[in-house]
């Protein structure tokens, strides 16, 4: 059997299609190309950050400490004699005067041994009397005059003691102000003997602060510096008008800190108690102003400290040597000058040339 013609066409007609079909999926210049081609670049929006306005100030404009507060003076009362306990005249948080006596002890036998010392005594100089008197007309040599003043020294310092011995039966307190603590040894029928402590008394017409500070401040602080105090427990948080009054020479072996003692007049009264927490905020000694930055707007860049500008609206990048810093504060000694501003917000993502959108939040004169 021939082949009918149509077989003799089908390699022309396979031809086609295997050429035909992948030019139909080629691309082309589509409108959507031509669009493409045709639009800009994309403009870069302004980076919203934060700027602050370089001024100058002091580094450190308060320093505060806390600590405890305690009476201008206090006293261990302590007894010096021993016997028992006969009669307690005082309490807890009684307000007494100095010389008041708080506590008997039974002085009978006290009492006797000073009056055989005073009559000792009167029998001493009644035979120093009598051997000058031999002296005068010869009757006595001089070694007896020297036996006789010495019997007589010795029977002074006798009765001395005696007196001593029956006074200190009468514990009184030494100083004026507030019975701090009682202790148990005040007790009736308890036996005292001597070095037992009776009670403390802490005198609050004046109120005395120690406070601890470090190396970085110690040297801005000095005697008669002005502070102010509050105590939050007491006088409904009222501030008090303070003055420094002691600077230590040298800091704690301990702690390496440097003590500063703070005073002030107690117009609140009994309120105030010794041991309660107070704060101090005192003023330092005032230099020439400084160059000041946030701490905030530096970076370290290839072991460098580095800021960004606002200039014009473009971030700037500059290099910046800086000198002393406390908190979130520091000195700058070259690198920016007053006036400029420059960002404390956004910065890690700032490269130099960007625009910026900056908002002026303060000024670092001033800035905490």
């Amino acid at each position: 059997m021939k082949p009918g013609p149509y077989r003799k066409r089908k390699p022309y007609i396979l031809f086609f299609l295997l050429t035909i079909i992948p030019l139909a999926f080629m691309p082309g210049c589509s409108d959507t190309e031509t669009d493409l081609v045709s639009e800009g670049p994309v403009t870069d929006q302004p980076i919203a950050v934060e700027a602050i306005r370089i001024t100058r100030g002091q580094l450190v404009n308060t320093i505060n400490a806390s600590g405890t507060i305690a009476g201008i003076r206090e006293a261990l009362v302590v007894s010096e004699t021993q016997g028992i306990v006969e009669e307690v005249n005082f309490e807890l948080g009684q307000e007494v005067e100095k010389g008041q006596v708080l506590l008997n002890v039974d002085d009978e036998i006290a009492e006797l041994n000073m009056q055989q010392a005073a009559e000792q005594l009167e029998n001493a100089r009644i035979d120093y009397q009598t051997t000058e008197n031999l002296i005068e007309k010869g009757g006595a040599a001089r070694v007896d005059l020297l036996r006789a003043r010495s019997a007589l020294r010795g029977a002074e310092a006798r009765y001395k003691q005696a007196r001593k011995a029956y006074l200190d039966c009468a514990i009184a307190s030494p100083i004026a102000g507030y019975i701090a603590a009682k202790e148990p040894a005040a007790s009736l029928g308890n036996y005292l003997s001597p070095g037992m402590s009776i009670a403390r008394v802490t005198d609050l017409s004046r109120i005395r602060l120690e406070v601890a500070v470090g190396e970085g401040v110690i040297g801005m602080i000095e005697e008669g510096a002005p502070a102010q105090v509050t105590i939050s427990a007491a006088c409904e948080q009222k501030v008090f008008d303070a003055q420094v009054t002691a600077v230590a020479a040298g800091s704690s072996p301990d702690t390496g800190s440097y003590l500063v003692v703070i005073e002030w007049e107690n117009d609140c009264g009994p309120m105030l108690k010794s041991g309660m927490s107070a704060e101090a905020s005192i003023t330092p000694a005032r230099g020439e102003p400084i160059l000041l930055i946030p701490t905030a707007a530096l970076l370290g860049r290839e072991g460098r400290q580095v800021v960004f500008t606002d200039e014009n609206g473009t971030a700037v990048q500059r290099e910046v040597t800086i000198g002393n810093r406390l908190g979130g504060r520091a000195e700058v000694l070259s690198g920016i000058e007053e006036d400029d501003l420059v960002l404390i917000s956004g910065i890690t993502r700032l490269s130099e040339g960007d625009l910026i959108d900056s908002t002026i939040i303060g000024e670092s004169g001033s800035w905490k």
